[in-house]
């Protein structure tokens, strides 16, 4: 089932304004003549069956790998898909169950991770490992072959590969993303109890890093870090959103959601919670040039291009007549090229069985 996010001020019968982000960071569309980046659909799977992609990875070489699932005749399991450079592959032999979660130090070093287990692609095969059946990966990062992390936001744990075994490492606080910035520097974020929670490993253990408190709209609300991006030392993007239950006009349930940025410039924090509803941000990434992008929403998605004070949009690219749902951005490492990874169904039904894993890239 979807979580439907409305505005307050929609269900009100007023127009939604435009959510702020941190403090001094204008919202706004892209003026006449103006270059920007371009985003492309760049590829939707013609594969049998219902199929979606979950996550995605980029290597330096410019290879792609992403990992979801494929339904063919009411059976479901795991789909591993890899872009050379060339052509596209499908993986033969994917573990039979839902992934979430994909990272690569190399086209012979894949993860995946589905429902308490993680499976290793060598180039040749796979082979399976336990992380414990109540860890659920959401999300994984790692600085090389012997340092891989994956996280839960059900945990307050993390699991670490060393090279020959996964480790369950304690964390202060459940965290829903991780970025492996570099070894012995790697962040998570995620939540503890009903607030923002951003950690950091400084190659011994994981603590919370201090961040300012956030005041919540309403006594219900929460407030939950969706992604977290490393640019630089100074320049660390955390994203998420704040929500609570309520009702609509004709008395039916909701999720009220405003957008929440948490941003380090090297020497303090700068927090906000957006000033009018809108749906999370779900997504944050590395531009290559200091900037980042974040996406809002999953269903028919916003992108935002962020560079210095500036957010200009750009709505997911998709063919007529269908919807889009963006789940996943990953940066080629050493340029500004951005692949993200989801799926398009046909226009109207979110339940419409002919899902179709797509691709789209910056040009």
């Amino acid at each position: 089932m979807r979580t439907v996010f409305v505005s307050a001020m929609t269900a009100l019968g007023l127009a939604c304004l435009p959510a702020m982000a941190a403090s001094g960071v204008t919202h706004q569309g892209r003026q006449a003549g103006e270059i920007a980046p371009v985003w492309r659909l760049t590829r939707v799977n013609t594969l049998p069956g219902d199929d979606v992609l979950n996550d995605v990875t980029v290597l330096g070489n410019g290879s792609v790998w992403a990992a979801g699932h494929r339904v063919v005749n009411g059976r479901q399991r795991g789909l591993v898909q890899w872009f050379d450079g060339g052509s596209w592959k499908v993986i033969p032999g994917s573990p039979p169950y839902e992934l979430k979660a994909v990272t690569a130090t190399s086209n012979r070093d894949v993860w995946v991770f589905g429902p308490g287990k993680a499976a290793r692609w060598n180039g040749r095969a796979w082979t399976t490992a336990s992380l414990g059946s109540g860890f659920s990966t959401t999300d994984a990062d790692g600085t090389g072959a012997k340092d891989i992390w994956a996280v839960a936001d059900s945990s307050a744990s993390a699991r670490h590969w060393n090279g020959s075994s996964w480790k369950s490492v304690r964390m202060p606080a459940r965290a829903a993303a991780v970025d492996a910035y570099k070894a012995g520097d790697v962040w998570a974020a995620g939540t503890k109890g009903d607030r923002p929670a951003i950690m950091r490993w400084n190659g011994r253990a994981w603590a919370l890093v201090p961040t300012p408190a956030v005041k919540l709209p309403a006594p219900d609300a929460a407030a939950v870090l969706n992604d977290i991006a490393v640019v630089g030392p100074g320049n660390v993007w955390a994203v998420g959103a704040v929500s609570w239950e309520g009702a609509d006009d004709e008395g039916d349930d909701v999720t009220y959601s405003r957008t929440l940025v948490m941003r380090w410039n090297g020497s303090s924090w700068t927090t906000s919670i957006g000033a009018a509803n809108a749906q999370p941000y779900t997504e944050v990434e590395p531009d290559g040039t200091g900037g980042v992008w974040v996406v809002q929403g999953n269903w028919n998605s916003t992108l935002w291009h962020v560079t210095g004070s500036a957010w200009r949009s750009t709505p997911v690219p998709r063919k007529a007549g269908t919807d889009a749902v963006l789940f996943s951005i990953a940066r080629r490492p050493g340029t500004t090229t951005v692949w993200g990874a989801g799926f398009t169904v046909p226009q109207g039904d979110p339940d419409d069985p002919s899902a179709n894993g797509t691709f789209w890239r910056t040009r």
